[in-house]
Parts: C-alpha cells; sequence; structure tokens
C-alpha cells in the first residue's frame, strides 16, 4: 500500500490513489501568494545563479516589505510583505533586467519550476538550456524539480523529480539506464512526465517507471551522447550560510559590492551563497564577517518556516523560538532539524532531518523523517 504519511509524518492524502482537483499554489513572479504579512514573491533562479543587480533589486523589494530575503530548499528566492503594487513593480523592474539565464527573461517569463546545478558551474549551460526551454509555459507544475549534477552528487541527493547525473537519468531519485547531453536529456524527461502526469505534480506521484517507459516510447526519442568532458574552475570560490537562509540588507550590500567587482554568485538548495570567481577569498571573508556563517556553526545544520506573526497557520514564533534553543545550546548537532510552526512543515529539506513541529499549546514535538514522534 502507498504510504499516506507526508515527510514531516503526518497523514495525507496520497496522490497516486487520490487524484489532485486542483493545480499546484507554488507561488512564482507574477502568481503570489498571500501570506498574514502580505503578498509572497518568488523567483527560480537558473541553476541558482543570480546577479549584482538582480540580487540589489530583491534585496531592495525585501527591505520595504518588512522582512529579509529568504532563501529556499529548492534554491529559490523569495520576497514578503509586498503590496500587490509593489509586487508588479519588483517584476517588471527584474523584466527590464532581462539577460540570459535572468530570473525574468526580457518577455516577463519566469521558469515554472526550480532548475537547479551543481554550485561548481559546469553545467551552467546546460541549466539555462533547460530553463529556456521551459520558461512561460504553464502545464509545467510549480512542483517539479530538475536537478542537473556534475558528477559531486551534491543535486542529486536531494532526489529531484527530473535528475541527470554524469549523463544518467534519475526520476525522483530512482536510477534509470538513460543517459545522453543532460540538458536534452532533462527536457526529454519533463516532456514524458507532462504526458502521462494526469492531475500529478510530482514524478513519484506516476511512478519513475512509467515516466521512463514513456520516455522511450517517444517516437523520436534519441538523446545525443553525453561526449563533453566536464572541466571544473580553480578552487577560488567561498560558501557562506546565511542565518536561516535570511540575506538581510547588510549582508545583501556586501553581496551586490562583491559581484560587481566580479564575483559570481550562485544560491543553493541548502540555504548558502555560493562565490565564485574571488579576486581575494581572504577579503571577501573579512567583510561578510558577522553577517553570515562562514565555518562551523550549530545553525548550519538548522532550518526553519517562517513561523508567527508571518504566517497565519503557525501556532508558535518559530524563529524567535529556534533562536532562544541556539543561544541556550539546545539546537544545532550532526542531524538536520527543520523547525515550523504547524503539520505543514513547509520548507522541509530533502534527506534525514527531524522536523521540530509546534502545537496549538506553544510547545514542540520533534518526527523523525520516518515518522517515529518522540514527545
Amino acid at each position: 500500500m502507498p504510504d499516506s504519511r507526508r515527510r514531516d509524518g503526518a497523514e495525507t492524502t496520497d496522490p497516486r490513489t487520490t487524484p489532485r482537483t486542483v493545480p499546484d499554489a507554488c507561488p512564482g513572479a507574477w502568481r503570489r501568494h498571500d501570506a498574514a504579512d502580505g503578498a509572497l514573491a518568488r523567483f527560480r533562479p537558473v541553476g541558482g545563479a543570480v546577479t549584482g543587480a538582480e540580487l540589489r533589486v530583491l534585496a531592495d523589494a525585501a527591505a520595504t516589505g518588512g522582512s529579509p530575503l529568504e532563501l529556499t530548499s529548492r534554491g529559490s528566492l523569495q520576497v514578503r510583505g509586498l503590496t500587490a503594487e509593489g509586487a508588479d513593480r519588483l517584476a517588471a523592474t527584474l523584466r527590464a533586467l532581462g539577460g540570459d539565464g535572468a530570473l525574468l527573461d526580457a518577455q516577463g517569463r519566469d521558469v515554472p519550476c526550480s532548475v537547479v546545478a551543481s554550485p561548481s558551474g559546469v553545467l551552467d549551460d546546460a541549466a539555462r538550456a533547460v530553463a529556456g526551454a521551459l520558461r512561460g509555459r504553464t502545464d509545467v507544475p510549480g512542483r517539479l524539480l530538475v536537478a542537473l549534477d556534475d558528477g559531486a552528487r551534491d543535486v542529486a541527493a536531494l532526489d529531484g523529480d527530473v535528475t541527470v547525473a554524469d549523463g544518467t537519468l534519475l526520476l525522483a531519485g530512482t536510477p534509470t539506464d538513460l543517459t545522453g547531453d543532460p540538458a536534452a536529456l532533462a527536457l526529454a524527461a519533463v516532456e514524458a512526465f507532462l504526458e502521462v502526469r494526469g492531475s500529478a505534480w510530482r514524478v513519484a506521484e506516476v511512478g519513475a517507471e512509467r515516466v521512463a517507459g514513456a520516455l522511450r516510447a517517444c517516437e523520436h526519442f534519441g538523446m545525443p551522447e553525453h561526449s563533453e568532458v566536464l572541466t571544473w574552475p580553480e578552487a577560488t570560490s567561498l560558501d557562506v550560510t546565511p542565518r536561516l537562509g535570511e540575506i538581510d540588507a547588510p549582508t545583501a550590500a556586501v553581496l551586490v559590492d562583491l559581484a560587481d567587482e566580479g564575483a559570481t554568485l550562485r544560491v543553493t538548495p541548502w540555504r548558502t551563497v555560493v562565490l565564485r570567481d574571488l579576486a581575494d577569498p581572504d577579503d571577501a571573508l573579512h567583510r561578510l564577517a558577522g553577517l553570515v556563517e562562514t565555518g562551523p556553526s550549530p545553525w548550519s545544520s538548522l532550518s526553519a518556516c517562517v513561523g508567527a506573526p508571518r504566517c497565519a497557520r503557525s501556532h508558535t514564533d518559530v524563529r524567535g523560538d529556534l533562536a532562544r534553543a541556539v543561544a541556550a545550546g539546545r539546537a544545532g548537532g550532526l542531524l538536520h532539524a527543520h523547525w515550523v510552526g504547524c503539520a505543514r512543515a513547509c520548507g522541509t529539506p530533502a534527506g534525514p532531518v527531524a522536523v521540530v513541529e509546534g502545537t496549538p499549546g506553544g510547545t514542540y514535538r520533534t518526527i523523525v523523517r520516518a515518522g517515529r514522534v518522540t514527545p
């Protein structure tokens, strides 16, 4: 029998046996989520890439809305607290920036689902090709996750709906015998999923075998061989961790300055920022000191939903409670812990995780990924 438990251990309707009756409600640049603190707009960087100009615009909009710029567990950037007019202005400003691989292209089209890539940058061109082919499409569910892995098995560990790692296709984390050019193979797999998905949002809901079968049955299926030799840039990169994935105005200002000086910025599904092509990594560390975590820290294994009062569903002040727990030495360890304010467990990352869930009484219970509950 299919498992009817959510990632956080809560019971839910299984879409493999019960068809969905509504489209997914994932926000984007033009479709926003109405939260307790205003409209929320989400932007999906192509392979994690964001320019200094884009980051400046996003950070300014976030500051106007009264919240930091947020990183998500799918490598997206989101801005909270917007008015409808402010959200429209933000999207229009990003549209004017445009450019290859931009958050919004010159036509104002964003990427309908997350397209993540290993932060080394060797698959940036492939990510841009995938995103470019999907931009503006309304038949692609926002919950779909496409991952391009350079062999480091970093984004492959996310168990995305469609993953190409070393030229081999994985569907919902299940390896297949299908190989080919990363961009072409990923796009063909997305099309195969769309052909058989019905009302499903994720590959796991229809089954990896069914999607692979649809791909093989395609009359014109035939992938170019993956013959490109991937080369990694010299190690001049820096990986920093904004606490809880929040980039406040001072942090954004330093990151924008570094980008203006030639650094390449990549946001990741681990809510980190990778800076490549730094002229002086030590100088960058000095300038970011105190703004982000740059070494071992209890915050490196912690994440959280936004909590009350910014989310009306939350039973607790999640981030405030978590900060107090860290200060008291009661949070932050080897196992990743994701703190949430209700059973929806928004933002729970992939992989082994302990979900620390707020209850209506204001207390918390810990639920491991397998569903075991510890009082």
